[in-house]
């Protein structure tokens, strides 16, 4: 409410845009890289790979329901498979 009241520069507006990425890729990066407060892909290599795939959806479709069910879907599959 108070901050309704104040003109944000452009460049400070532009740099706030980025917080919400900043914040989600650090959120993932900490869970698909840490184990037990260590670095180890070996130990995530299931969550690394529905990761990393449902990211090729979301860049290629950009649809949030095609990368959801595509990280589920591969998910699923490695668990069953391995």
């Amino acid at each position: 409410m108070i901050l309704s009241r104040f003109q944000i520069p452009e460049w400070a507006q532009r740099w706030l845009s980025h917080v919400p990425v900043a914040v989600m890729t650090a959120l993932l990066a900490q869970e698909l890289l840490l184990s037990n407060g260590k670095f180890s892909i070996k130990e995530n290599q299931l969550e690394l790979a529905a990761a990393i795939s449902a990211f090729v959806v979301a860049i290629t479709t950009r649809s949030l329901m095609g990368t959801v069910v595509m990280g589920i879907i591969v998910m699923m599959a490695a668990r069953h498979f391995m």
